[in-house]
């Protein structure tokens, strides 16, 4: 059985992510613009923007459910938060860096509420509505970590595959 990932590695991993996202755009040729590519969709059927889009979403949805799970008596969350594919995935419009503005605020923030978050507070039971089943609100967070972090690839495939795309259409 494995160890339990503790809160300051997903904190460390938030805090990393506004980097890392705009690293993703960082490098692209003159003739690429990254207002162009980021909406082109990836070999998912989703778009860079899409990626960097649901990824602040989720962010923001399980973050709320980190703060209820710490601060509510008796937490229940709704099974959609718990259940990845179930979650909304909004469409992404507006500016790439816009939406790469808002997951830097999303993702700091989340990582500001939970740094001095206490042992035992992470290992709170919060039930699921609904279902017969539990979770934490170290689960939550790290659920949140990991959903962001998915993006991050998954936007990274878009933005590869619209320029293979891009070269094949210049005919290069």
């Amino acid at each position: 059985m494995s160890s339990p990932r503790p809160p300051a590695d997903a904190v460390v991993a938030l805090r990393s992510l506004e980097r890392r996202y705009r690293g993703l755009f960082v490098g692209l040729e003159e003739d690429e613009s990254p207002e162009d590519l980021a909406h082109r969709p990836g070999p998912d059927g989703s778009s860079a923007l899409d990626h960097v889009v649901t990824a602040t979403r989720t962010l923001a949805d399980l973050g709320r459910a980190v703060e209820r799970a710490l601060v509510e008596d008796d937490p229940v969350l709704p099974p959609e938060l718990v259940d990845p594919a179930a979650r909304a995935q909004p469409p992404a419009s507006g500016a790439v860096e816009d939406a790469l503005d808002d997951l830097a605020r999303t993702s700091k923030d989340l990582a500001a509420r939970v740094e001095h978050v206490s042992a035992e507070q992470w290992g709170r039971p919060v039930r699921i509505a609904g279902r017969d089943a539990s979770t934490t609100p170290l689960a939550v967070l790290w659920d949140a970590t990991d959903a962001a972090v998915a993006h991050l690839k998954a936007a990274d495939r878009a933005l590869r595959h619209a320029r293979e795309e891009a070269r094949r259409q210049r005919g290069g």
